[in-house]
Parts: structure tokens; C-alpha cells; sequence
């Protein structure tokens, strides 16, 4: 990539107040979408919203692992009641089912389309997109993606696209408060995903590197915390920060293996995305950390050894330090109660090995593996499934 993709971000103390400066004087209707049990949480940013000028409907249909069929039914919400904005609030499901909701309000002729970087979608004749994550993880509420299941194929589907990048994002620690500890857990690793995949990615750059290195950093010091005592709103607000700056670097650089293995066990199998990524991770590592990197690809040894210096592993040679790096990826899931493999994530053999062949077909598809800084696939996708499975 040769530019770099970022919304306006409002941070800190006070954000959700400084909104109303932002939307005053740009519309008189704005649609919230978020989903049952976040719309008890709406109070304030509704406020906020009102008081800029506005009529607020709200629309709770957002789903986990959110599908086709309820973006549909979000947008037609949209073409219901023609708002100038389009809020996603909650995690990164909501965030995405409101992003797809708005294109297809947008260009509702581009049902059951692919929505890909060469579609001309030509946004915002009707409405900006306002994101407010109540997660810290997915990077939602600053990227061009929209992650999608298609349960009819039992597959992911992407909306991908420079349009799709959010006008703004407000992040307020404070709405990440009630998450429970088994939830901080799997949206931090999935930062933590994020920033290592972007910093290895084949589309990285100067930009998105330094992004993806501080992610890093944060999440190793700050998750823990933010699981031991789910009240230390510095943690909360360090871990929300962290999101959004590796939401930054990846969604400017690219994602790579360990999403496209996630990916195809979390659209198999029904795991949490985060979680699939935190499993999936350092076996994605040990692969292109020992596997000869593609032409012109940055080379997955001295990346990882620069981000492995970064979070303090600094003696041993370079494979030790890299392994280092892994285990200590290890550790950090040991720490917070995240499974280390598909086992532990309650996975049967029977299920894996029926599920093999899907497996290895949805990662081979999977746009991930075009920006993986090495070959995967065939016999050597199996093999990582069957260590995923089977675990350390």
C-alpha cells in the first residue's frame, strides 16, 4: 500500500461529549445500530446525538458473528428512515453489521455483490458512518473491512473496501467497563493478532509498522491487567487504545495467516473470532518463521526478531528469540484463561477430522493468505489445523 487510511479518532476524557461538535449542522437523522444487550448501554451516546440536533432511531438486530441476512435487515431499516448517519456501537460484530448495512443503504442495487477494493461504491451521497466500540479488539471502528458469515456456504465474506473506512470513531473507556473477563481476554488477543500479522504482513509499510509494534508492547503489559481487575478503567482505556492503533496499522498493511486459519475454524465450528486468532496465532508463526518467505515478501525471521526486541526478548540467537517470542505469546493466553487449541476450545477429534477438508478449502480462499509473507497450503494447512487441534 502507498497511502495510508485512517478516520478522525476523539479519545480521552470527555470524548463521547466532544461528538456533538463533530455531527451539529450535518443532518437531522441518525440510525444506531447495535444489538440486544448493548442497547441497554446507549444512554449517553443517544444524548450526545440528540442535543447535536438529531432524531435517533435505534435498531438492536446486530448479531455475534453477524450474517448477510442481518446486514440486509439492517439496511433496510436505513432505507426506512434515510438518516445523514449511520452509528455502529458495541463490538466488532455490530461495528460490521452497521458498516454493511450502511453500503447496502448506500447502494442497495449491490445485494448479494462481493464488495471489493475495484467496486466503485461511491459513499456518503446519503450518510456518514460513526463508530463507538464498547470492546477492545476487533479495530472495527477505524478499518475498510466488514467481516460477514454466509450461513447458506458456511463461509466468511469480506466487504473490503477504502470507502468503508469510518468518517469517525469515539472511544470512551468507560463503555468497555462492564465486559466480562472471558470477553476482554478474546478481544485482546485479537489485537494483539492484529499487530503481529500487520507487522508481518506481505503490504507492510514505515506507516503501519510502528502502529503495529506499540500494539504489541500494549497488549502484553496491559491486557493482564485489564483481566485481573476489570474495573482499572487506565487498563481499559490502554487496552481500547491498543485496538485502535493495531486496527490502524493491520487495516493499512493487511492481516495474514493466522486470520485465514481463524477465520476457517471460526466460520466451521462457531469459535469467536478473537479466540480462533489467539489459537491460531502461534502456530501461524512457528510456520513462516521456519518457511522461506515469497518474492519481494518481507522476510518473517527479521520481523519478528525487531518485534520480539520490541516487547524486551533481547538475548539468543534469532530463532531463540523468536520462540521466545511465541511462548510468550503462550503465556499471555495461559494468564488470561484462553485455550491454546481447538482441543481446549472444546473441539472434538470426530468434529476435526470430519472438518478437515472444509478447513483447509475456506483457508485456501481466504483473501489473508494473498498478504501471508510465505506458501501455505495443501498438506502443510493440514498440519497446522492438526496442531491447532491437538495443541503443545
Amino acid at each position: 500500500m502507498s497511502y495510508f487510511l485512517s478516520p478522525k479518532v476523539l479519545f480521552g476524557k470527555g470524548s463521547l461529549k466532544r461528538l456533538g461538535t463533530e455531527m451539529e449542522g450535518k443532518g437531522s437523522r441518525a440510525v444506531l445500530i447495535t444489538d440486544k444487550t448493548m442497547v441497554r448501554h446507549t444512554d449517553r451516546l443517544v444524548e450526545t446525538v440528540k442535543k447535536a440536533g438529531f432524531l435517533v432511531k435505534i435498531w438492536d438486530g446486530a448479531e455475534q458473528d453477524p450474517s448477510i441476512d442481518v446486514a440486509l435487515a439492517g439496511s433496510r431499516v436505513l432505507l426506512d428512515f434515510e438518516p445523514q448517519w449511520v452509528i455502529g456501537f458495541g463490538g466488532g460484530s455490530a461495528i460490521d453489521t452497521a458498516k454493511a448495512a450502511w453500503v447496502l443503504y448506500e447502494r442497495p442495487e449491490l445485494e448479494g455483490k462481493p464488495i471489493l477494493p475495484k467496486v466503485e461504491l461511491n459513499l456518503r451521497k446519503k450518510a456518514r458512518f460513526l463508530s463507538v466500540p464498547t470492546t477492545s479488539g476487533t479495530g472495527a471502528d477505524v478499518t475498510w473491512v466488514a467481516v460477514l458469515t454466509d450461513t447458506v456456504n458456511q463461509q466468511k465474506q469480506i466487504f473490503a473496501h477504502n470507502d468503508i473506512v469510518p468518517d469517525l470513531s469515539v472511544l470512551d473507556a468507560e463503555l468497555t467497563m462492564g465486559m466480562p473477563k472471558e470477553l476482554t481476554a478474546s478481544t485482546g488477543i485479537d489485537v494483539l493478532g492484529h499487530a503481529v500479522d500487520g507487522y508481518t504482513s506481505k503490504q507492510q509499510t514505515d506507516f503501519s509498522d510502528g502502529l503495529c509494534l506499540q500494539a504489541m508492547k500494549m497488549v502484553f503489559e496491559w491486557l493482564p491487567k485489564a483481566c485481573r481487575d476489570g474495573s482499572d478503567l487506565m487498563a481499559r482505556e490502554k487496552m481500547q487504545n491498543a485496538a485502535t492503533i493495531a486496527g490502524l496499522g493491520f487495516g493499512n498493511s493487511n492481516t495474514g495467516l493466522s486470520h485465514a486459519l481463524a477465520h476457517s475454524a471460526g466460520a466451521l465450528y462457531h469459535i469467536p473470532h478473537g479466540r480462533a486468532v489467539g489459537i491460531a496465532l502461534p502456530y501461524s508463526l512457528e510456520y513462516i518463521s521456519s518457511t522461506p518467505p515469497s518474492p519481494k515478501a518481507p522476510d518473517p525471521v527479521e520481523r519478528l526478531v525487531t518485534a520480539a526486541k520490541f516487547v524486551g526478548i533481547d538475548a539468543g540467537s534469532d530463532q531463540d528469540r523468536i520462540q521466545r517470542f511465541i511462548e510468550k505469546i503462550r503465556d499471555l493466553e495461559r494468564e488470561i484463561g484462553e485455550p491454546l487449541s481447538l482441543k481446549e476450545a472444546a473441539i472434538t477429534e470426530n468434529q476435526m477430522n470430519e472438518g478437515m477438508d472444509t478447513l483447509v478449502h475456506l483457508a485456501n480462499k481466504d483473501p489473508n493468505m494473498f498478504t501471508t509473507p510465505c506458501e501455505c497450503k495443501g498438506e502443510n494447512l493440514r498440519q497446522l489445523f492438526r496442531d491447532m487441534w491437538k495443541g503443545v
